[in-house]
């Protein structure tokens, strides 16, 4: 156990020396903005540090870490960590590895859970972790500490031999490009309130001027959330951005009469929402693509959306990729769009023909252009593909 912040600033330097943490935490996120984080487990050269923030611990040190460059970050399923840590302590994450990602580069899923891929990898048995524990109150048991600790034991062990898998199959530079995507910078994993409007459920039934409005609304609703570090639904829900888009209401009786205001705003809050509802009101509409309104296209992105789905499923398999790293059914739908359409703008490349996914995205793109056939087969690999 890490005694005071001077002694995990020392761990921190240690790993600072060395080039490389372990870590993981242990929070809550029911009731904040972003996690609480109420347990912190370090790696420092094959030693396991426990530091408690609960305790009087400050973990900026660790933060420190997080942003240097130089010093490598190796982590189970980062996600929430690095937001709770940005968010706050200040980290800018900059050289993170995630475990779980990278195996997905290995043939392995890109989803196993922590204790099944240090047995995949390493063939070490570690208890299941305690995720329903609650990590906020004290005093905590040995067996709490005991497996928080092994969330961070065997992080190197595995890194490492997932490491030498991509190195062998020439992938290391995939997952450095992926790792680097989803997590070098904060705003990789941090809502940015001006994009807020982006993850508004059913905005497509919005029109170009809803849209603008909503765009005000729903960054008006991110900050308020995370100065008082509240969740953004508890401030004000998605039906109720929706409908004030809708409405655009300019008094505040026009406003509490919107489904979801009334009791939960107040005084200070509905006067700072009808001026970011005023702003929406004068701001450029917003026109969101969509679908090339080409005749066809549609209905030939339907149909082939199956077989493309189905081919890349097929070559993720025979290339011992995971499938969910490559691409979503959205994507999918996206370039087969593009294909069909003429390819109608050059600029915005399609998801799936950027980086190390491009030879996947270009087998789809020979797909809908006739160029292969597919043949089912009763043995492996079960799905043939054959050039017309």
């Amino acid at each position: 156990m890490v005694k005071s912040t001077a002694q995990l600033a020392e761990v921190c330097e240690e790993a600072r020396a060395t080039g490389r943490l372990g870590l993981d935490t242990e929070f809550l996120w029911e009731r904040t903005y972003a996690p609480q984080i109420c347990l912190a487990q370090l790696n420092v050269a094959e030693k396991v540090y426990i530091a408690d923030p609960l305790e009087g611990i400050e973990l900026d040190p660790i933060a420190a870490l997080l942003s240097d460059p130089d010093v490598q970050v190796v982590m189970h399923a980062p996600h929430a960590d690095l937001v709770a840590l940005s968010l706050r302590h200040g980290a800018e994450p900059i050289n993170t590895f995630d475990t779980q990602l990278a195996a997905g580069f290995t043939g392995l899923s890109a989803g196993l859970a922590y204790e099944k891929l240090v047995h995949e990898v390493t063939k070490r048995k570690v208890q299941p972790s305690e995720s329903f524990t609650d990590w906020s109150r004290r005093p905590m048991t040995e067996k709490q500490l005991r497996y928080a600790g092994e969330d961070v034991e065997h992080l190197f062990a595995v890194a490492d031999r997932i490491t030498e898998q991509l190195r062998e199959r020439g992938r290391e530079e995939w997952a450095t490009e992926e790792l680097s995507r989803r997590f070098d910078g904060v705003s990789r994993f941090v809502t940015q309130p001006e994009e807020a409007w982006r993850r508004v459920g059913r905005r497509g039934k919005l029109g170009p001027a809803d849209l603008a409005v909503l765009r005000e609304v729903a960054a008006w609703r991110e900050r308020l959330a995370r100065s008082r570090d509240l969740p953004v639904g508890w401030v004000a829900k998605d039906p109720t951005l929706i409908e004030i888009a809708r409405r655009k209401p300019k008094s505040q009786q026009e406003l509490t009469r919107v489904r979801g205001v009334d009791g939960s705003m107040r005084g200070r809050d509905l006067t700072d929402l009808l001026e970011v509802i005023e702003v929406g009101r004068n701001a450029e509409p917003i026109i969101e693509e969509g679908p090339p309104a080409i005749r066809g296209v549609r209905k030939r992105t339907a149909i082939a959306k199956g077989l493309a789905a189905a081919l890349l499923r097929a070559r993720c398999e025979a290339e011992e990729i995971a499938s969910e790293l490559v691409g979503t059914s959205s994507d999918v739908e996206d370039l087969i769009t593009w294909v069909a359409a003429g390819r109608p703008d050059s600029n915005k490349t399609p998801f799936l023909l950027l980086g190390w996914r491009e030879p996947f995205g270009l087998d789809l793109v020979d797909l809908v252009e006739g160029r292969i056939q597919l043949q089912l087969v009763d043995d492996d690999p079960y799905l043939v593909i054959h050039p017309t």
